[in-house]
C-alpha cells in the first residue's frame, strides 16, 4: 500500500496528527516553561525601530519558527502583533542591545532623520499622541501601544489585522484625536526655523510676509533640490512676534502636498 494512502487513513481515523494540529500541540506542552514577559520597547531607539522593520517583513510561520528555535513558544491566545515585538525584543537582547544598565535614557524624542517612519515622525511633532503612546506603555497596555505604532506604519494592514471591535474603533478615535490637536509650541525667543513657502516668492516676498509680524534683524533663505520650495531661519526682535507668525502660519496648507512649518528655536 503507497504510503500517502496509509498517511490519508491514519489521518481519517484520528490515529495520526495532522502536522498542524501536532505543532499546536507541542505549543501548549512548552508554553509554561517558554513564555518570556514582552518588554516595552522604545521606538526612538534607532536599533529597535530597525529590527522592528525587518520583523515586519516575516510572516506569521516564520516568526513563530525563530522564536522556537530559541526556546520561546508564545501562548495561542498571543496576536500576531505582539509576537512580532517578542522577536524583536529577542534579537536585540541576543546581540546585546538591550537590557543594558548603562544604557542612559533619553530625556525626550530626538529628531527623527531623514529616513524616519511615519511612526517616529509623529512621536517626535505629536506631543498629545506621544503623551497617547507613553500612556499606554505605562499602564502596560501593550495592544494599545502596538495599535499606536501599526496604525501610523500601514494603516490598511492595521485595520485587516485588528480593526471590527468595539476596542479597535476606541484606541483609533483617540491616536486620530491626538494627531489633530494643536501643537502649542513653546516660544522663548525671537528665532524661528520656517519650511515650505513657495521658492517663487524669493527672498524678499519671504521676509515681507514674516515682517507682517514685527521687525526682522536676520533672515536666512534656501531652496529646496527641487526647487519648488524654500527653507530658512527668521529672527524678530522678540518672542511675541515670533509667536504670532507660528500662531498664523504654522499647519497651513499650500497645496500640492507642502505645508508651512514654523519651529521656535
Amino acid at each position: 500500500m503507497a504510503a500517502g494512502i496509509v498517511v490519508s487513513m491514519l489521518l481519517t481515523q484520528g490515529l495520526l496528527l495532522a502536522p498542524s494540529t501536532m505543532r499546536g500541540l507541542q505549543s501548549q506542552q512548552r508554553m509554561r516553561r517558554c513564555l518570556t514577559p514582552l518588554a516595552a520597547l522604545d521606538y526612538n531607539n534607532p536599533d529597535v525601530a530597525a529590527e522592528f522593520a525587518a520583523c515586519q517583513a516575516l510572516d506569521t510561520e516564520q516568526v513563530e519558527d525563530e522564536l522556537s528555535l530559541s526556546g520561546i513558544v508564545p501562548p495561542p491566545t498571543m496576536n500576531d502583533m505582539d509576537m512580532r515585538m517578542m522577536l524583536v525584543e529577542m534579537r536585540l537582547r541576543k546581540a546585546g542591545k538591550l537590557g543594558d544598565s548603562s544604557a542612559s535614557a533619553s530625556s525626550g524624542p530626538k529628531k527623527p532623520g531623514p529616513n524616519a517612519n511615519a511612526f517616529e515622525v509623529a512621536l517626535y511633532e505629536k506631543p498629545a499622541f506621544r503623551e497617547l503612546y507613553e500612556g499606554y506603555k505605562a499602564a502596560r497596555d501593550t495592544n494599545s501601544a502596538n495599535l499606536c505604532t501599526e496604525y501610523l506604519l500601514n494603516k490598511k494592514q492595521c485595520e485587516g489585522r485588528y480593526g471590527g471591535t468595539a476596542k479597535y474603533k476606541e484606541t483609533i478615535d483617540k491616536i486620530e484625536e491626538a494627531l489633530n490637536a494643536k501643537v502649542e509650541q513653546k516660544v522663548t525667543s525671537g528665532k524661528v526655523a520656517y519650511a515650505g513657502f513657495p521658492a517663487s516668492m524669493g527672498e524678499a516676498g519671504v521676509r515681507m510676509t514674516l515682517g507682517a509680524f514685527g521687525e526682522i534683524s536676520s533672515l536666512t533663505f534656501t531652496e529646496t533640490d527641487d526647487g519648488m520650495s524654500c527653507a530658512g531661519q527668521v529672527e524678530f526682535d522678540g518672542p511675541e512676534e515670533a509667536k504670532a507668525a507660528i500662531d498664523k502660519y504654522d499647519g497651513v496648507d499650500m497645496g500640492l502636498g507642502t505645508t508651512l512649518e514654523l519651529r521656535a528655536l
